[in-house]
């Protein structure tokens, strides 16, 4: 009896109502997010070719002795359709983040434990989080192109080399580990701005992240697995990032004052 008690008040503890309330307000946005999916989708299906076109001519992105290989005819639809499925994330991630700038208009729960009901300022929050989440994913993008993405593709092939192996690479198989680490390095770039958000919306509290810290390192790791190809060094290359910028997002928000 007593635990059942516990979980009552657990479950209606204001921080979890308030995670209710969050989960009841994304339902009523699942169809616009579904509806920008599927635009970004079919907007990104024509760009995809350019941007497949644009790949295989990158000299950079092929070390000497490779051979880039197609294996099967409708690998470049297919590599098209995955950019297309991208783009349609891209743009419902920044639809969450612009949502969650607009609601997170205060610095501490309200007292009636309502979503805040875009208050002034809700509107040019929402721009500023676009234009961090823009710029944080261009610095990912540079973060992959120019160290990450480079110093992987020299590690496999000197790896082949020394084991004597012909190098060659499946152009679907190829395309697709760029596309991942781009991907994976732009959404772990987002993480001081998810931090700032879920601090300042009251979501949860600066103590509970600190002493929690080692987990939410765990956890970065198991993203960096999820959001990374399958090798251990990709895995770290993505998930160090992300601690790193775990730890500069608390610093922020012990310089960047509280509102009121």
């Amino acid at each position: 009896m007593p635990e059942r008690l516990e979980i009552e008040e657990l479950m209606d503890a204001p921080r979890m109502r308030l995670f209710r309330r969050l989960g009841a307000h994304l339902r009523t946005r699942v169809r616009v997010l579904c509806t920008l999916f599927i635009f970004g989708f079919i907007i990104g299906y024509p760009l995809a070719g350019k941007a497949l076109d644009w790949l295989i001519n990158q000299s950079s992105l092929i070390p000497e002795d490779t051979t880039i290989i197609v294996l099967q005819p409708l690998e470049l639809v297919l590599l098209r359709l995955q950019i297309a499925g991208y783009l349609g994330i891209t743009l419902v991630v920044m639809a969450l983040i612009w949502d969650a700038a607009r609601l997170a208009g205060r610095s501490k729960m309200p007292d009636d434990l309502e979503l805040p009901s875009l208050p002034q300022g809700a509107l040019l929050r929402g721009l500023v989080a676009l234009m961090i989440s823009f710029g944080l994913a261009v610095l990912g993008l540079i973060y992959a192109w120019d160290i990450l993405i480079p110093f992987l593709l020299e590690y496999l092939q000197e790896d082949a080399a020394a084991a004597g192996l012909e190098t060659t690479w499946h152009l679907q198989a190829w395309i697709g580990f760029l596309l991942s680490l781009a991907l994976g390095s732009a959404l772990a770039f987002q993480v001081p701005l998810v931090v700032l958000i879920s601090l300042r919306g009251g979501l949860v509290e600066k103590s509970v992240l600190t002493r929690y810290r080692r987990h939410l390192w765990f956890t970065s790791i198991v993203a960096g697995a999820m959001l990374s190809p399958p090798d251990p060094l990709s895995l770290a290359l993505i998930a160090a990032p992300m601690i790193v910028l775990f730890e500069v997002a608390l610093l922020l928000d012990g310089i960047i004052p509280q509102r009121p």
